[in-house]
């Protein structure tokens, strides 16, 4: 499955990908408050150069997290597309081989952006730890350490849940339990790729794509959500058609790229972690429930 918009290609990712586009996805989420503060660093790790570059422990800890989002969404049959520019070692697929060694070849910044989704009902849980050990989620959660499950599972994922849950019941959607939607497990722009809001406008695409799907075999186009850390992810969100459902702020004891704070850490910087170091959910349905398709 494949599109072209604009000097865009937006495509499924093909397995072979999935190491590459994790290290971008690294990359990408290196400056986020969340992300630091749930691995708890006393520093910020570095860029990963390439799948060859030695690795201390923080950063193959944190890139085997990311990994592991891939496997996880591909064993639920969720969908992993990306955004590339057309090259003569990565060419449009109309003239691609099927080989998916001309995958491997491609240069890292060709490839934009990266989508994850995952269809209703297929969530992370301890109730099903043979997915979750076997696309090695569950390795990669426990490579946080304890603090950072906590961070992450109990206050994080804890908050998530509660504003997504009133947002729904609110507006009376999918019974108010996001297990009955379509799930963003992540949406991010390559760090080295500049312009035209590739995430943005591939992430519209698949989402596209999945009521494409879901209305060819007779149903309803399922609503689909996401939660964020950033604001400028709440701005591009709402210019493709997701409402805001809920936010909240998170006592960090960090700075506003969730590294921790020194003690002797200025009122601004403080204020600034404050003000950074939020959480929002957001919600899009379908045109038949009454919404838009969202700005392309």
């Amino acid at each position: 499955m494949s599109a072209m918009d604009s000097n865009l290609v937006f495509r499924d990712a093909d397995p072979s990908e999935d190491d590459e586009l994790a290290r971008i996805m690294y990359n990408a989420f290196l400056p986020i408050w969340n992300h630091n503060w749930f691995q708890c660093l006393t520093s910020p790790l570095d860029p990963i150069a390439s799948t060859t570059t030695p690795l201390t422990l923080l950063q193959a800890r944190r890139l085997a997290f990311y990994r592991s989002w891939f496997s996880f969404v591909r064993a639920y049959s969720g969908a992993v597309t990306l955004a590339y520019t057309p090259s003569a070692m990565h060419p449009v697929p109309s003239v691609a081989s099927a080989d998916p060694r001309l995958f491997k070849m491609s240069p890292s910044n060709s490839i934009a952006a990266v989508v994850l989704l995952l269809p209703p009902q297929a969530r992370p849980s301890w109730f099903e730890p043979l997915i979750g050990w076997r696309s090695g989620l569950l390795s990669g959660v426990f490579g946080l350490g304890l603090r950072g499950v906590w961070r992450l599972a109990v206050t994080f994922e804890g908050n998530v849940e509660r504003m997504i849950s009133k947002g729904l019941k609110a507006r009376n959607v999918a019974g108010g339990d996001q297990r009955n939607l379509v799930m963003c497990h992540g949406c991010v722009r390559n760090p080295q790729w500049e312009g035209q809001a590739p995430a943005r406008r591939l992430f519209n695409w698949a989402i596209q794509q999945w009521w494409k799907r879901e209305r060819e075999s007779g149903g309803r186009p399922t609503p689909v959500w996401l939660d964020t850390s950033i604001d400028e992810g709440v701005r591009a969100y709402e210019a493709i058609g997701f409402e805001v459902l809920g936010e909240c702020g998170v006592d960090t004891g960090a700075d506003a790229k969730g590294i921790k704070l020194e003690p002797e850490s200025s009122e601004e910087v403080k204020d600034k972690a404050r003000k950074r170091s939020r959480q929002w959910v957001m919600l899009r349905v379908p045109p038949e429930d009454g919404k838009g398709d969202g700005v392309h």
